[in-house]
């Protein structure tokens, strides 16, 4: 698995932005603007990041929309969750995952 550097700004959790890879399309913040900030001090001048985690089932739509809509697989989901898995594959973005659900229901690195 390739080893990921996230933006430091990002809060510790599953969901998180690669570090150096937000390309300032701001589509994941429009998605879930609860859980997303930029970081307009940023070395590139600016950086999206999770400011907080999904807490609620709506919160945890939300950032898998965000993941989802995200341009370049900088909005990423690190966790293992096999349903969280799942639905980034129904929404198409299983190349932002870090795991992947097998079919027996394990999870794997990617």
């Amino acid at each position: 698995m390739k080893e990921r550097k996230r933006y430091p700004l990002n809060v510790a959790g599953d969901f998180y932005v690669e570090n150096e890879m937000c390309i300032f399309c701001e589509a994941p913040e429009h998605e879930a603007p609860d859980l997303m900030a930029h970081d307009s001090a940023a070395p590139a001048g600016y950086h999206c990041y999770f400011k907080r985690q999904p807490r609620t089932p709506a919160e945890l739509e939300r950032a898998i929309l965000a993941v989802a809509v995200g341009c370049c697989s900088a909005v990423r989901y690190g966790g293992t969750d096999v349903a969280v898995l799942r639905r980034l594959a129904e929404v198409e973005a299983v190349d932002a995952c870090d795991y992947r659900a097998t079919r027996k229901g394990a999870v794997e690195p990617r």
